[in-house]
């Protein structure tokens, strides 16, 4: 073997030394890169984890300084998983009031992140100083000052600075909603305005009824009527301006009266939608669905008449299809089995669903993570049924153009109480998700 003398050795270390000298301080690589594609671990961004993305949402390589964490409820207190938190300097942008298309914002890169299914986050990298902490779900916001150590210590974040809050004021903001009263001679089963006021925009009583005359939130006159109400149900499609104020329109079970009412209004419902607007019908209300969009949903029986689909009252279980629906559900109803999930109180069946309708009116989500109105409405379900109609959706959402349908197969509840029934943990879910942002978070470089 030939032996390599001491000189050599000496010279190809040296050679060495500086051959790495020079590429650490090239302009084009980064600190520790060695393939020049902006990071040290190959991935091809520049955030130094190793996932490929930029988002500072607690991957265990992300930079690590200025450790923040907390808990994001609602104002009642339950877990809130998906929320937007972030950390800017001033404010961020207000939600725009009524109907509106919602594009995801742009956040500060590794200063945001997303609540986990019980309602944690953790942001590990945050600039020192005073700043704005900004908490979002749909059209729920939070803006708070907060004071950020320069530390290497994790830094506790105060529940009260995340909560969601329960009514409009300084740094919070929450959805304008419409609810029609129903008809007060059916059992305590189907008030979203009760269910609304669990989600801590109104108060209850000591039955879980919302006390009337606390909601934030519009109540319109229909089977039922009240003082507070903002008028009666047909003053809320007197002009497309009425429905377009709304953030979401809720159109409980038995309103077929309503619908025949408001005849010929269909169109107005349908720009409702297009401009933004979330229209949540369930149960008898099928006509409120199948009037302005008959080419989605197909009921079971004749899609004419007051409640397409009607079946007459069941029970049944259902599959919920959804990861994250089914991380949180754990967390809030951990007693259910997310395969076999109970149902009570429904009456109409969906037989099928078409996900080629209205081509050129369903959103499409881009390479870049903006989104266009260019391809067909898709129905996206929720929960399917394992028992009445095995294989059919008893809840389901689709895009049109900007806005969303929502519709539900069952009743809100099946009797009034101020805990929360499974079902209705699936309806509070889908309240708060159908007003989240489409398409994707644009991480911005910071100054």
């Amino acid at each position: 073997m030939r032996k390599t003398s001491l000189a050599t050795v000496l010279i190809i270390g040296i050679f060495t030394w500086v051959l790495g000298c020079e590429d650490e301080n090239r302009d084009d690589v980064a600190p520790g890169d060695s393939d020049g594609d902006g990071d040290s671990d190959g991935d091809g961004d520049s955030d130094g984890d190793s996932d490929g993305d930029s988002d500072g949402d607690g991957d265990a390589n992300a930079p690590n300084h200025n450790k923040l964490s907390g808990r994001v409820t609602s104002a009642t207190g339950f877990p809130i998983s998906g929320a937007l938190v972030y950390v800017t300097k001033g404010n961020g942008p207000d939600i725009p009031k009524g109907a509106y298309c919602y594009e995801c914002e742009e956040v500060p890169q590794y200063q945001w992140t997303l609540s986990k299914a019980d309602g944690t986050w953790e942001i590990k990298t945050a600039p020192a100083g005073t700043y704005n902490i900004v908490t979002r779900k749909g059209e729920f916001q939070r803006q708070r000052e907060i004071t950020i150590k320069e530390s290497s210590d994790l830094q506790e974040v105060p529940e009260e600075l995340t909560k969601l809050p329960g009514e409009n004021g300084t740094g919070d903001q929450i959805p304008s909603f419409a609810v029609f009263l129903n008809d007060p001679d059916i059992p305590d089963q189907d008030y979203p305005e009760n269910m609304i006021a669990k989600m801590g925009l109104g108060d209850l009583d000591s039955k879980g009824k919302l006390v009337l005359g606390t909601e934030n939130f519009d109540l319109y006159n229909h089977e039922k009527s009240t003082d507070s109400a903002a008028g009666d149900a047909e003053d809320l499609f007197d002009a497309q301006a009425n429905t377009d104020k709304y953030h979401m329109i809720f159109i409980p079970c038995a309103c077929p009266e309503a619908y025949i009412q408001i005849k010929g209004k269909e169109e107005q419902l349908r720009k409702y939608v297009e401009v933004g607007g979330k229209l949540y019908t369930s149960c008898y209300a099928s006509h409120w669905e199948e009037g302005p969009f008959p080419d989605v949903i197909d009921f079971v029986g004749a899609d004419e008449g007051e409640s397409p689909g009607n079946v007459g009252e069941y029970n049944t279980l259902g599959k919920i299809n959804n990861d994250e629906m089914r991380d949180w559900l754990e967390v809030v109803s951990p007693g259910e089995n997310m395969d076999s999930f109970n149902f009570k109180e429904g009456w109409i069946a969906i037989q099928g669903i078409s996900s080629s309708s209205y081509d050129g009116h369903g959103l499409v989500t881009n390479d870049d993570g903006t989104t266009t109105i260019t391809g067909p409405v898709v129905p996206y379900v929720w929960v399917t049924d394992n028992v009445k109609t095995p294989g059919s959706p008893l809840t389901l959402t689709y895009n049109y153009e900007c806005g969303k349908m929502f519709y539900s197969t069952f009743h809100v509840v099946t009797q009034t109480s101020v805990g929360i029934a499974p079902q209705e943990w699936v309806l509070i879910y889908l309240f708060y998700e159908v007003g989240v942002c489409e398409g994707d978070y644009k991480p911005t470089p910071v100054e």
